[in-house]
């Protein structure tokens, strides 16, 4: 070997692992962007589901009586949602009224942006505790999931926008040591859906074991939304805020888990319903805060386990619920999260199909949503115990050992 090629290959600086972990998040923002434009190409090129039409209504609601003034209103269907979404209705009429785009193809834009955000992350919520190879497969099987793919591009609604945002808080909490930065997110995603209440508990035990100084910060970041998005709402609408989201128990057909388990076996349909669903509520919350309490360091697999139990044990359903856990059973367990994903996936196209005439998806345009037919209750429940194993593997408590033991 000569003088110079051996001061040649001393000059090559073998990869690190700070490289390898570029590379492959570059992999995934590539990827998952990819992703969201498929969906952006799929919201521009059909209508969607009944939740098009709903929202459609309510966009005409802000236009006439305002983001705040729309609560107590009539509408075809009850306008439940947080008042982030009137503003975020707001917004959209102005758009579609200088032309950008059509209503139709504006109401799903932001879930399938939102799924970008999700997929990275994914990544660096798992990296942190996974290899990143896991993080990275984690990561491509959500935003690629056809879970997210049919909610976020065709269906029509705001739930992965919430998983986002909640995921974003813990992030900025726990990855990143910002409190306030990570108050604002949570609070926001709670103007999104109420979901996230669920994780509130171990929010709090995280912030107290940070230091009551973080714990002030975080307070004061989250009640910079909350004073301006429902202090107004509080204020002057609160009766019919109380009323129409507080109080919302959701639609009337309720073909998911525990409720038609006993409607099948004639068992307490109307106590899960009614004082059930705060039981539901206070383990959703309760367990994962247990969790975490007992295994500090657990914290993501507790925020998981918080949105994987509360669609568990939910006395409502829609289809779009199902994006609540898709993300979070990541954090979970890489191997259990993706048999959720499997199996949701599955149980999506299959009734989406059934909602769309039957059609191929590459034809689907406008989809009515129907009651289930016997193939969709059995995906229906192959469904749910895959996610009763997500929740069964989060609960598993061995003193001293990892998530990365059940992924």
């Amino acid at each position: 070997m000569t003088l110079a090629s051996a001061s040649t290959n001393a000059s090559v600086t073998p990869p690190t692992v700070d490289d390898e972990v570029r590379r492959l998040r570059l992999v995934v923002v590539a990827l998952a962007g990819t992703a969201t434009l498929l969906k952006l190409v799929i919201a521009a090129n059909t209508f969607g589901t009944d939740d098009v039409h709903y929202w459609t209504e309510f966009a005409q609601g802000v236009r006439s009586f305002g983001p705040v003034g729309v609560y107590g209103h009539s509408f075809f269907a009850q306008y439940n949602h947080p008042p982030l979404a009137g503003w975020m209705l707001w917004a959209l009429n102005g758009l579609a009224g200088h032309h950008v785009a059509s209503f139709t193809f504006l109401i799903r834009a932001p879930a399938s942006i939102a799924d970008l955000f999700t997929g990275v992350l994914v990544f660096d919520l798992v990296r942190a505790r996974r290899s990143a190879h896991i993080a990275a497969a984690s990561a491509v099987l959500v935003t690629w999931s056809p879970v997210l793919f049919v909610i976020s591009g065709f269906h029509g609604n705001t739930d992965p926008v919430f998983v986002m945002l909640t995921l974003l808080s813990l992030y900025l909490l726990v990855d990143r040591r910002r409190p306030f930065a990570s108050g604002v997110s949570l609070a926001l995603a709670l103007s999104v859906k109420l979901v996230p209440v669920v994780v509130g508990p171990v929010f709090l035990l995280v912030l107290l074991r940070q230091g009551g100084h973080r714990l002030v910060v975080f307070a004061r970041g989250f009640a910079v939304p909350m004073v301006i998005l429902w202090g107004p709402i509080v204020a002057t609408r609160w009766p019919e805020f109380r009323d129409n989201v507080l109080s919302y128990q959701g639609i009337w057909l309720r073909q998911w888990g525990l409720v038609q388990f006993s409607e099948w076996v004639h068992g307490p349909t109307e106590f899960l319903v009614g004082p059930g669903r705060w039981i539901s509520l206070i383990l959703s919350a309760g367990l994962p805060a247990l969790l975490v309490w007992r295994h500090p360091d657990r914290h993501e697999t507790a925020i998981g386990l918080a949105l994987v139990l509360f669609l568990l044990l939910s006395p409502a359903f829609g289809m779009q619920y199902l994006a609540w856990p898709l993300a979070a059973s990541y954090l979970v367990s890489f191997r259990f999260g993706t048999l959720y994903n499997l199996t949701a996936s599955v149980f999506v196209v299959v009734v989406y199909d059934h909602w769309n005439g039957d059609r191929a998806p590459w034809d689907w345009h406008e989809a009515f949503s129907q009651p289930f037919d016997h193939r969709e209750f059995v995906l229906m429940v192959v469904t749910w115990w895959s996610l009763a194993v997500v929740t069964a593997v989060a609960l598993r408590t061995r003193r001293g050992t990892r998530p990365q033991s059940v992924s």
